[in-house]
C-alpha cells in the first residue's frame, strides 16, 4: 500500500512522459496485489454465513471508487488538466493506508504459519469484539509450506486450477472490453445512438476525454451496483455452481440482444443488461475462489489467477480497438463466442463451496472435500 501511494502521487508530479508512464506501471501492479491480498483477507476473517455479503460491501466500494474518480474528472480533468486529476486520486489511497494499522491479521495466517500464540489472541479479540465465548479446546492447525506455485498446479488441484484461469481470463475480457466498447457504441452513431456526445481533440490531434465520456464511465459504474446484489443474491439461493451456469446464460443472451439494430431504446437496455450480468459474473467468481483453495495457498492461487485474468483484460481492449468501431457486431461477436466458452467452463466446475468451512491445510484437502460448519457456529 506504502509503494501504491508513493508511485500514485509521484506519477502527478514527473516531468516526462515515460517516468510518468513506469509510476503508472507500479500503480498498476500494486492496485492488482492488494485487490488479491484485500479479497483473501476478507474471506478468511469474515464468518460462513457472512462472506457473500461482505464481498458485496467490498464491491460496492470498487464502485463507490469509480464514481469518485469520474465526478473528478468531470469537476477536475476538464478544468485544471490529468495532474490536479491524479493527485486528487491519491486521497483514497491514503486514508486507506492510515486505516491499515487497526485491522487485525488473518488468525488462519498465523496458525498455518505456526504463529498460535497471535492467533489465539486474534480469536479472543474477535469474542470479546462480537461478544462471544471462546470455544472450548485448544487451536490445532498444523504449519504448511505456504505460497507454493507448485500446489496450486498439484494433480489434485490442476483441472480446477485450469478451469478457474480459462473463467477468469473469459470474465475479464467481458467486464473491460464491454466499458471500451460503450464510448465506441455512443461515439460512432451505432443504431443511432450518439447524438448528444462528441469528440474534442488537442493541439497535438490527440482525442481528449470530454464531459460526455465520463458520463458514460459513471453511468456504467452505476449500472454495476445491480449487479453486486444480484450475484450476492443468487449464490446464497442456488449455490455458486448453478449462480454461475445462470449468469454465463443470461451474459451470452444480454449479448445477443445487442446484435440487431431494433432501435436507440432497445440497445440501451442491451448495453445495461451487458453491464449488469458481467458484473454479477464477476461478483461470483469473487465469492467463489477464495473458497475453493485451502489457505496455504489461498493467496498464491488468487493472484495468479488474478494476474493471468488480466491477460483477458489486455487482449480485450486490443481486440475492441482493433475491430471496426462503427459496428460492434464484431466485438459481440467475440462476446458470445467466449459467452459460450465459458459456460462450458463453469458447468465441468466440481466444487461447490456454499455453507462449506474454509480448509486450511494440506490434511484437510486431502480428507473429505469440505466439512459443513454448524449453524451457531460465530467464528
Amino acid at each position: 500500500m506504502i509503494i501504491l501511494v508513493v508511485s500514485a502521487l509521484l506519477s502527478a508530479l514527473v516531468p516526462t512522459f515515460w517516468l510518468f508512464l513506469c509510476c503508472r506501471a507500479v500503480t498498476g501492479f500494486t492496485i492488482g496485489a492488494n485487490y488479491g491480498v484485500s479479497v483473501v483477507y476478507f474471506t478468511e476473517i469474515v464468518p460462513m454465513r457472512h462472506r457473500s455479503s461482505a464481498m458485496l460491501g467490498m464491491e460496492l466500494f470498487w464502485t463507490i471508487g469509480s464514481v469518485f474518480e469520474c465526478v473528478v474528472g468531470m469537476s477536475v480533468m476538464t478544468k485544471y488538466g490529468w495532474r490536479a486529476q491524479v493527485g486528487l486520486t491519491v486521497v483514497p489511497c491514503f486514508i486507506a493506508l492510515l486505516m491499515l494499522p487497526f485491522c487485525d491479521e488473518s488468525a488462519r495466517y498465523y496458525a498455518i504459519s505456526g504463529q498460535h500464540d497471535k492467533a489465539m489472541q486474534v480469536v479472543k479479540k474477535i469474542c470479546k469484539r462480537n461478544r462471544k465465548k471462546l470455544p472450548e479446546g485448544e487451536l490445532q492447525v498444523s504449519v504448511e509450506e505456504r505460497g507454493s506455485m507448485r500446489a496450486v498446479f498439484a494433480p489434485e488441484m490442476l483441472r480446477h486450477t485450469l478451469l478457474l484461469i480459462l473463467i477468469f481470463f473469459i470474465n475479464m475480457y467481458h467486464v473491460f472490453s464491454i466499458v471500451i466498447l460503450l464510448p465506441d457504441v455512443l461515439l460512432n452513431n451505432y443504431c443511432s445512438a450518439s447524438s448528444f456526445l462528441g469528440t474534442e481533440t488537442n493541439a497535438k490531434g490527440c482525442e481528449i476525454l470530454s464531459r460526455g465520456d465520463y458520463e458514460i464511465l459513471l453511468a456504467s459504474a452505476l449500472l454495476s451496483v445491480p449487479g453486486f446484489f444480484l450475484g450476492t443474491f443468487i449464490v446464497e439461493k442456488i449455490g455458486r455452481k448453478k449462480s454461475f451456469v445462470f449468469t454465463a446464460i443470461m451474459q451470452i443472451a444480454a449479448f445477443t440482444m445487442a446484435l440487431p439494430c431494433w432501435g436507440t431504446g432497445f440497445l440501451y437496455v442491451a448495453l445495461a443488461c451487458m453491464i449488469i450480468t458481467s458484473t454479477t459474473f464477476n461478483q461470483i467468481l469473487w465469492i467463489y475462489t477464495p473458497e475453493s483453495y485451502p489457505t496455504y495457498i489461498r493467496n498464491t492461487a488468487v493472484g495468479t489467477l488474478n494476474a493471468l485474468g488480466k491477460l483477458g483484460a489486455a487482449s480485450g481492449t486490443f481486440i475492441i480497438e482493433t475491430l471496426d468501431a462503427k459496428d460492434i457486431r464484431g466485438s459481440l461477436g467475440t462476446f458470445i463466442a467466449f459467452g459460450f466458452i465459458l459456460l462450458i467452463a463453469t458447468l465441468l466446475l466440481k466444487k461447490e463451496t456454499k455453507n462449506q468451512v474454509l480448509q486450511d491445510t494440506k490434511q484437510q484437502q486431502a480428507g473429505l472435500t469440505y466439512a459443513t460448519l454448524q449453524e451457531d457456529s460465530h467464528i
